[in-house]
């Protein structure tokens, strides 16, 4: 395996390449992306501590390269959590750099309904969330037996904002679902498909998830349905800007067509069910239903 020179000389001279965590009172969780460390640490915290390697909402986690400070974070953890599903596979590199006793890694592709192909965007699938929450309980009551009633006590509390999100989104859906909705990359598809919403322009999407630049006749085609009307709004990637997205967004505006901003990584200082329950509201507003 290949791994970054600069990464190695860092672990190595900071005498962490054991794998070896120091000894701390409380254990450290470590996230690929703020998505996930915010619900870990809703379950977690004060009794774990939790931080976040992606926090910025302007960092694409597809581009990201880890530095020597993640590289020692993720060799000090007792526990860690991604998106996985490709989604992140710098932090895969991470853990397997480690040496001694592996660390337990919990991933929201390790859901059911999952399965290799599917859309990577699980922050906002609502069944991958749920199911991660519960693994992850799982794992930190495994990791620190001596705190396991107050995980499962505050597990509980978050799989209650969970259904309470799930609640929101099936009450959107019985008023929007069958509506034409366009998107200029798979990040908001997941719930778009939870509310039955109709995604269109998916060639357009996959090639910019895929960092290519899209067919001329994708591009032709979203500008049409755009110019027509025959989109309810866009939803685009704001983390993941372009030229022909650009183009895209800007006629959007110019023909009074509402354009969706949506991320791959969570504003700073708020709660995954918070931002839902924000993207939900947009979605309502923009088709013109009451908020749920």
């Amino acid at each position: 395996m290949r791994f970054p020179a600069s990464v190695l000389s860092c672990l190595m001279l900071a005498g962490i390449w054991s794998g070896s965590a120091t000894a701390a009172e409380t254990p450290v969780v470590v996230a690929a992306e703020n998505t996930w460390g915010d619900l870990a640490a809703q379950v977690a915290e004060p009794d774990m501590h939790v931080t976040s390697i992606l926090n910025a909402p302007t960092i694409d986690p597809h581009l990201y390269e880890p530095t020597p400070a993640d590289a020692r974070l993720v060799a000090q953890a007792s526990l860690v959590v991604a998106n996985g599903a490709g989604y992140d596979a710098w932090l895969d590199r991470l853990v397997q750099a480690r040496r001694g006793p592996p660390v337990p890694v919990v991933k929201a592709d390790g859901w059911t309904g999952w399965h290799e192909g599917d859309n990577a965007h699980l922050a906002y699938n609502l069944p991958a969330v749920a199911a991660f929450v519960s693994r992850f309980i799982a794992a930190c009551q495994a990791t620190d037996p001596q705190h396991a009633g107050a995980y499962e006590a505050r597990g509980k509390t978050v799989m209650a904002a969970i259904q309470t999100v799930l609640d929101a989104m099936t009450t959107l859906r019985a008023q929007v679902q069958g509506q034409p909705v366009a998107a200029t990359e798979p990040v908001f598809t997941p719930l778009a498909d939870s509310l039955g919403l109709v995604m269109k322009e998916q060639a357009f999407q996959v090639a910019v998830m895929n960092d290519v630049e899209p067919p001329a006749s994708s591009v032709a085609q979203f500008d049409a349905d755009i110019r027509q009307h025959a989109v309810r709004f866009v939803a685009y990637n704001a983390q993941a800007d372009r030229p022909s997205v650009q183009r895209l967004i800007a006629q959007a505006h110019a023909v009074g067509v509402p354009v969706l901003p949506v991320r791959e990584i969570m504003p700073p200082d708020t709660h995954w069910q918070d931002w839902m329950h924000g993207i939900l509201t947009q979605v309502a507003q923009v088709l013109g239903q009451p908020t749920p």
